[in-house]
């Protein structure tokens, strides 16, 4: 489940495992106002919670939430993943489907030019 808390005091939740629900987030992303309202995401996952806030100190900042679907040919497990980027910078942090794990990551990828969620 994915929690995404705005700028208003809000807190909407989106089951990513819907596929109504999965296209409403990812409409809902397409706003840039919508986007800038972002505040933070939090995933739940068996009990627990993992969330990931706005970065301070930034220009440009948006948000992805996402479920990944496990592909064993390759080694992905599946899960759901949450990414922040902040100007040149991309953090992930993965929640692992299969096991009691998550993993971040921390990138420099230089100027953002593509926009998964604005394309369609």
């Amino acid at each position: 489940m994915l929690r995404v808390h705005t700028a208003d005091g809000l807190t909407t939740s989106f089951d990513l495992g819907d596929e109504r629900q999965a296209a409403e987030w990812i409409e809902r992303l397409k706003d840039p106002r919508f986007q800038a309202s972002i505040r933070g995401l939090t995933l739940s996952d068996q009990g627990a919670l993992y969330s990931m806030s706005g970065p301070s100190g930034f220009r440009r900042v948006s948000f992805l939430g996402e479920r990944v679907e496990a592909e064993p040919e390759r080694r992905i497990k599946g899960g759901e993943r949450l990414t922040c980027f902040a100007d040149d910078v991309r953090i992930c942090l993965m929640v692992h489907r299969e096991q009691k794990a998550i993993r971040v990551s921390l990138s420099k990828i230089g100027n953002q030019r593509f926009n998964p969620a604005l394309e369609g």
